[in-house]
């Protein structure tokens, strides 16, 4: 209730009290922000109506007279309206303190564009831990491959044999360490589980039958078991080994092309925000309705960034060159309407090429036998 309204005692219409209430709101913006200049008719037939209205005199004439001037008014300010004008100024019954629509605003997505930025980065570091350790067993094992190679066809060689043999030994200890390393990595998605050792039902069967064979003369076969043992023991290590690998390979692809696009293009519609929020309080065209449109343009940046993720394909040998990709999506989320016109292009090509008639050759006419004209 205004304090128009308290000073009357006559029934008077609440939307024409709101209306005189918010018209010298957007007096009051001109006159301060000075961008624009004031209709000096137009001020008087407003600034008359307010102390009609305190007054109690209030016509018919008068309320047709304020209604025309006051849509002068709100053409003349706008964008800004009384509804942003509402958003970004506190009333004057409030606390000093009192956060306005906009300061809630700006702090909901300032908040969640950190959080939002956490997270992208913990899931980027994750993604390259994982795929350097998975890069570093890949060429482990390909140096080791080679060096044991070697070492078989250096066995006349003392010298080169016990220097290849120290080197397979570190390239052991490096493999390892990155596998120690590889399985603390994918307990961060396990979360606690861990990978069955179990051999295969016929190996595990084979495997007893043997035992059972060399048990017989368990004296004279006392170095064939525990052979055996090792030979199953190992099995088990590079079954789990493998394990871990193929899951990592699987998470390092889920997170490159459908968490880390999705994240990037998340980010760059929470910065897009940002910066029109920026920028329509300065202008004081910000209004509460534009919740809705920054609501879906988050979504939007979501999926743009996912949408592009699959036109661009990273190259999985290179943890750097992934990076584009990423830098595209966070593009496409801050500005999802150049993708949409992208597609939109696309689109119209394919139904033109669709639609367009077959060109028929253009008719021949034969002059053999034909008697010129005269």
């Amino acid at each position: 209730m205004s304090d128009y309204e308290l000073n009357t005692n006559q029934p008077m219409s609440a939307e024409i009290v709101q209306a005189i209430d918010d018209s010298q709101k957007l007096i009051a913006h001109i006159a301060n922000s000075g961008s624009g200049t004031l209709d000096p008719k137009v001020t008087a037939v407003l600034v008359e109506s307010k102390f009609k209205l305190m007054q109690k005199n209030w016509t018919v004439a008068d309320e047709n007279n304020f209604l025309t001037a006051y849509d002068l008014l709100a053409c003349q300010v706008y964008p800004v309206t009384i509804d942003s004008i509402n958003a970004i100024t506190p009333p004057k019954s409030s606390k000093k303190n009192t956060a306005t629509k906009a300061d809630k605003a700006v702090s909901w997505y300032r908040r969640f564009t950190m959080l939002t930025l956490l997270v992208l980065l913990l899931v980027q570091v994750y993604w390259l831990v994982g795929n350097d350790l998975r890069s570093n067993l890949q060429q482990l094992f390909e140096q080791r491959k080679n060096t044991l190679s070697q070492l078989k066809a250096s066995e006349n060689n003392p010298l080169e044999y016990e220097d290849l043999t120290a080197k397979l030994s570190l390239e052991n200890q490096k493999l390892d360490a990155n596998y120690k390393f590889l399985m603390l990595w994918n307990q961060a998605w396990l979360m606690g589980s861990s990978f069955s050792d179990a051999m295969p039902k016929y190996l595990q069967a084979k495997y007893e039958q043997d035992i059972r064979l060399l048990e017989r003369n368990q004296a004279n076969n006392i170095d064939q078991l525990e052979k055996l043992t090792l030979e199953r023991n190992l099995y088990q290590v590079r079954m789990v080994l493998f394990e871990h690998i193929l899951a990592a390979d699987f998470i390092l692809k889920v997170l490159q092309e459908y968490f880390l696009p999705l994240l990037y293009g998340l980010f760059g519609a929470f910065i897009y925000v940002l910066r029109n929020l920026m920028r329509e309080i300065k202008a004081r065209t910000y209004a509460y309705d534009c919740e809705v449109k920054y609501r879906l343009r988050l979504t939007l940046g979501a999926l743009g960034g996912l949408i592009i993720s699959w036109f661009l394909q990273p190259d999985d040998s290179n943890a750097m060159a992934s990076l584009s990709p990423m830098a595209m999506a966070f593009i496409m989320g801050y500005n999802i309407e150049l993708l949409f016109s992208v597609m939109d292009r696309i689109i119209e090509n394919m139904r033109e090429a669709i639609e367009k008639p077959k060109s028929t050759p253009a008719a021949t006419t034969s002059t053999v036998g034909t008697k010129p004209n005269l």
